[in-house]
């Protein structure tokens, strides 16, 4: 029998932290000592630190307290409710993207580092969190073929990257396959998403319409590198 296992460390780039980001990342191992100038460690370890939204509304409810927002009681609690209380509290009771997270987010299982930074981002109370480092893997007990992997992440306000090794893989079978086949528009067609999911990551519409612009400038006028 093989078990397979998830784990990641990474860094909050803040100023300092503030009981916004103890009740958000507390349950991520947060170490605010470690590696300073910053930065704070956070971690999601397969058997000491599986971050789960239930502790993520433990958090919040102690946030709420120290703030004397006033709660309604323990059974009728949910994290929506209790963002929407605490989002009048900090004046982003009128954010558009934090209103559609708390109408749509299921807040269920395994907490999401993509939605802790926007609220953390809604709820600045000194903290001024400006982006999040993040680098996962997961393997398995046994030498399994294709139990293991990686991903890494970078949030911020302006731009949202994410990959994974198995997209990696995935990119490069369906590429080699366009270019055994001379199917020149499919081999297009899969840089060309490549090029706009990175690009989708770009929250300044006008910067990012600016930006593919010139970067379809620069394909032109740039002679292609050798890979060897």
């Amino acid at each position: 029998m093989a078990n397979n296992y998830y784990e990641a460390t990474g860094v909050l780039m803040l100023d300092q932290i503030t009981p916004v980001i103890k009740a958000l990342f507390s349950t991520f191992a947060l170490d605010e000592s470690y590696p300073c100038h910053g930065q704070a460690y956070i971690a999601r370890t397969a058997e000491t630190s599986d971050p789960q939204w239930l502790d993520v509304q433990d958090g919040l409810e102690d946030l709420a307290n120290q703030l004397a927002v006033l709660l309604p009681d323990k059974d009728e609690r949910s994290i929506p409710l209790l963002l929407t209380l605490l989002a009048s509290h900090f004046g982003a009771d009128k954010d558009e993207e934090l209103e559609n997270l708390i109408e749509h987010h299921s807040f269920e299982d395994a907490a999401d580092l993509g939605a802790l930074f926007l609220i953390a981002s809604c709820f600045d109370d000194g903290h001024h969190l400006a982006a999040i480092q993040f680098e996962g893997c997961w393997y398995c007990s046994k030498p399994r073929l294709f139990e293991f992997g990686g991903h890494g992440c970078y949030l911020s306000r302006e731009v949202c990257v994410y990959r994974t090794s198995s997209e990696i893989l995935q990119f490069g079978e369906q590429l080699r396959k366009a270019i055994i086949t001379t199917d020149i528009e499919q081999a297009s067609a899969l840089l060309a998403l490549e090029t706009a999911s990175l690009l989708t990551g770009i929250t300044d519409e006008q910067f990012r319409l600016d930006l593919q612009r010139r970067v379809a400038e620069r394909l032109a006028q740039v002679p292609m590198i050798s890979a060897s």
